[in-house]
């Protein structure tokens, strides 16, 4: 039986730089989005976070799948870009228990949208529900 206020979020990033950008400087953004989605999770009133999620892939078929556990937002990564790119796609997963899923699109959203820098133009596409706008989007730096 699950809890009544557990709720979950799964959106995909899609993420174009103005130029291409390094693989350990890509691996920091995303190590960050986990974090600052964590964060701002448990400042809002997350109870427990089951897990934040993501694999993030360049154009080059690289990777790095980064997970989210506890409340301090430390991520745990493996993987590796490669090489430096200029696209990146990411898959975010948000379960959790404490915030209804409306809250938790929203955070996702705003976090994956500034993120990523001026330098960028980020599209949220929510993976739940293609009716509910509220983890979708196009926004540009």
């Amino acid at each position: 039986m699950m809890a009544e206020d557990f709720s979950a979020c799964a959106a995909k990033v899609h993420v174009r730089f103005k130029q291409p950008v390094k693989p350990t400087e890509m691996q920091k953004m995303v190590e960050d989005l986990m974090t600052r989605i964590a964060l701002d999770s448990v400042n809002a009133g997350t109870r427990l976070i089951g897990h934040i999620k993501c694999i993030a892939e360049v154009e080059a078929g690289k990777y790095i799948a980064c997970s989210v556990t506890t409340h301090d937002g430390k991520p745990r990564c493996s993987g590796s870009f490669g090489a430096d790119s200029q696209k990146l796609e990411i898959i975010i997963n948000v379960l959790q228990y404490g915030l209804d899923k409306e809250t938790i699109e929203n955070i996702v959203n705003r976090e994956a949208v500034t993120g990523f820098g001026d330098a960028s133009t980020v599209t949220v596409e929510d993976l739940d529900d293609h009716e509910h706008d509220v983890c979708s989007g196009d926004h540009k730096h």
